[in-house]
């Protein structure tokens, strides 16, 4: 749109629903160590009021209308989406192209909102031994006080601190439109979206949008061990990251071989690692693998095991490292590459077949600096990856410069 804004129609007639995703380019990482928190703080600041919708307003409206509503943050970007019948688009655009310029907050709303920002600080994380780990996982594997090494809810002590002046400064820098992309998915067609989108988006004026920067390397001193004891934890786990290249930064040419790497290693129930270790084995309860590469920096290439009952992580690490090595050093056969693609393919099509995944993987997408041309043409570059492409992908990231390693445990005498 003139304004900058990237409306994207994604047309289905498979129910008369339809899912309107407004997607801001701002997450935690472009937060500063001392103010971490204000992006997620913000999302539920968003739903606090206008001059035209009152306070709490927002979702009771479109309940009211037979929708559902909700919000995410996440270390790149912010969304809010509305699943609503058709002919309720309009009211849902209408709110929320008024809460991209018109969002006010009071001190009472900020100091009740802040005990609900902290509660769930306490409940997702606090009181959650692995997302504990997690934290400081990070912040080995990404460097303490860097974007991605921060949490995305952040730190208790910031979140104490927020104050109006600064969530305001954030949300009049970010929250502009060419800083948003708008996808609408379901029962709508692009000519009624682009009317639609034109009257109410339309509208507000345009605005500098800042660049914005991810660091190019992870964190010193890699590798690094990280370990927790904690006796709310009743079952042992083993898990190791390793910095990867993402679309964005990094050898990113190798981004498209790691998604197949990731499926065929330890994808699945059928993959190389649950095969070895909890079928042939026995040595654990289950393995997996997993890297996402929508990412506006670097990103991770993450391996997690729990052992089986009295086994220990000496025979876990012991058993990874040899399926690993199978891998690096005697490679990957064209069916199981086919098998991985195949899956992945698979995988895609029934997230794009769904008015909740399906809008999100787009926002990733074009949230983190990828287009349209990328989207499409995933499904051949996914299909174009070789045996050799996977072996030179592991061999690239599964060094023991880029890793850290977690071990999660019950305290002692709880075991």
């Amino acid at each position: 749109m003139a304004n900058g804004l990237q409306v994207v129609v994604l047309p289905s007639r498979r129910a008369p629903i339809v899912t309107q995703v407004l997607v801001y380019k701002v997450g935690s990482a472009d937060e500063v160590f001392g103010h971490t928190g204000v992006a997620h703080f913000l999302e539920h600041m968003m739903f606090k009021g206008t001059d035209r919708v009152a306070s709490g307003e927002f979702s009771r409206i479109v309940s009211r209308n037979g929708g559902r509503d909700n919000a995410y943050t996440t270390f790149d970007s912010t969304g809010y989406h509305q699943t609503v019948a058709p002919d309720r688009l309009e009211l849902v655009m209408r709110m929320e192209a008024d809460r991209m310029t018109g969002l006010r907050i009071t001190e009472r709303e900020l100091i009740s909102e802040r005990q609900v920002v902290l509660e769930e600080r306490r409940s997702r994380t606090d009181n959650v031994p692995a997302a504990l780990l997690d934290e400081a996982a990070r912040e080995q594997l990404f460097g303490r006080h860097k974007p991605y090494g921060m949490p995305v809810i952040g730190y208790a002590d910031d979140i104490k601190k927020l104050n109006i002046t600064e969530l305001m400064a954030f949300y009049r820098r970010f929250y502009i439109p060419g800083n948003a992309v708008l996808i609408v998915a379901g029962d709508a067609t692009p000519e009624a979206v682009r009317k639609l989108a034109e009257k109410h988006y339309g509208p507000i004026p345009a605005r500098k949008v800042e660049a914005r920067r991810r660091p190019t390397q992870g964190g010193a001193d890699l590798p690094q061990r990280v370990s927790r004891a904690d006796a709310r934890v009743v079952e042992p786990s083993w898990s190791c990251d390793w910095l990867a290249p993402s679309y964005r930064v990094g050898e990113t040419k190798y981004a498209h071989a790691l998604q197949v790497l990731a499926r065929l290693f330890g994808g699945s129930e059928t993959s190389r690692l649950w095969r070895s270790l909890v079928i042939d084995s026995k040595l654990a309860l289950s393995a997996s693998a997993g890297y996402s590469p929508a990412s506006l920096g670097l990103t991770s290439f993450e391996i997690g095991v729990h052992p089986a009952p009295s086994r220990s992580v000496a025979e876990i690490e012991t058993a990874v490292n040899r399926e690993m090595k199978k891998l690096t050093d005697g490679g990957v056969t064209a069916d199981e590459v086919e098998r991985a693609q195949n899956q992945l393919l698979a995988g895609a099509i029934y997230a794009q077949d769904s008015l909740a995944s399906g809008p999100r993987l787009y926002g990733a997408m074009l949230s983190t600096g990828g287009t349209m041309a990328d989207i499409d043409a995933w499904p051949d570059r996914i299909a174009a990856v070789t045996p050799a492409d996977v072996v030179a992908a592991a061999q690239l990231v599964w060094r023991d410069s880029g890793a850290v390693i977690s071990l999660l445990s019950p305290a002692e005498g709880n075991r």
